[in-house]
């Protein structure tokens, strides 16, 4: 939230390209999982970008590595939390209920806080965001206890994407040849791992039985 109001909403989606290269690298760092070729890699390829990007932006873009990191932590703890994908968000809502009461407490008061100036349709808007972010977590947490990282991974691309397309399109935020090329070695990155995964599976498809009625 705090990137997308100071202009930041390209390195977000960098932030979200990375994490899916981050969860691989969780899972074979803490949870065993092994890396290919193809995806050892893909992981160069992104330390490559972020050289690149630090360059490009002429500081570290840890709006974007933080992230990633966070991103791709907080898969792991979803992962390793033995609770159904219900429990386990409604234990975080209990953690952060007393902390959010208390920041909209303190910005109730404010003169520039919602209430002073809030309509009718923000106030829809802002009370959407629960539903907004409560639904993809849920399904996310369903989706950790299940998925291998090293396929969880690929599978966030649809939200940097979305977010690289507003920052540039939508909000007309700076974009340079030299950052074009820092994403563009991310890009290939990830398209070396969705090709290793569609191989392997594919692989794997081949290997298995068919019973014979």
């Amino acid at each position: 939230v705090w990137a997308v109001v100071n202009d930041r909403v390209i390195e977000t989606a960098l932030g979200y390209f990375l994490a899916p290269l981050g969860t691989m690298a969780l899972g074979v760092t803490l949870l065993g999982e092994t890396l290919t070729p193809l995806k050892r890699v893909s992981i160069g390829f992104a330390g490559v970008a972020v050289a690149v990007l630090t360059v490009s932006y002429g500081r570290m873009p840890w709006v974007a590595l933080l992230l990633a990191g966070s991103w791709s932590w907080y898969g792991l703890t979803k992962r390793r939390v033995p609770l159904d994908p219900i429990e386990s968000l409604a234990s975080e809502l209990f953690v952060l209920a007393l902390p959010a009461l208390g920041l909209v407490a303190v910005g109730w008061f404010r003169t520039d806080g919602i209430p002073s100036q809030a309509t009718g349709a923000d106030w829809v808007f802002l009370f959407g965001t629960g539903a907004i972010t409560a639904i993809p977590l849920l399904m996310f947490a369903f989706a950790a206890q299940r998925v291998p990282f090293t396929v969880l991974g690929p599978a966030n691309y649809l939200v940097p994407l979305i977010n690289f397309l507003l920052g540039w399109l939508a909000f007309g935020e700076d974009l340079p040849r030299s950052r074009v090329v820092g994403f563009a070695l991310v890009w290939v990155a990830l398209v070396l791992v969705t090709a290793d995964m569609v191989r392997n599976r594919s692989s794997t498809e081949r290997r298995v039985p068919v019973p014979i009625r």
